[in-house]
């Protein structure tokens, strides 16, 4: 029993080791890929609440049931469905959320 005994304990101790570094590293670039998710929310929404136009609302505040009005360039702040279109073209950049930089345009006649 000689130094044999000690060297399959060391392995797996460096494996395990190198393990928890990658992991600590996977982790930290998730924490800012989040965070430059979250930058790129819209901060602020135009909101149609119960008959009532209220400029600059928090997105936070959105809640199910406000009518959001959009302009070209906006950033869409939440999750929403479509009620009218003004425009017979929408275009939309999904590539912060998709990881893929393609756009899409959507004709509607």
């Amino acid at each position: 029993m000689g130094i044999t005994a000690f060297v399959e304990p060391l392995v797996i101790f460096l494996i395990l080791m190198v393990n928890v570094i990658v992991g600590i590293g996977q982790e930290t670039n998730a924490e800012k890929a989040l965070e430059a998710l979250k930058e790129s929310q819209s901060q602020q929404a135009t909101v149609m609440r119960d008959g009532n136009k209220v400029s600059s609302l928090p997105a936070k505040e959105l809640v199910p049931g406000d009518i959001v009005e959009l302009r070209v360039g906006d950033k869409v702040p939440a999750d929403m469905r479509v009620v009218a279109l003004v425009s017979s073209t929408l275009r939309v950049e999904q590539g912060s959320l998709t990881g893929e930089s393609v756009v899409a345009y959507l004709n509607f006649f």
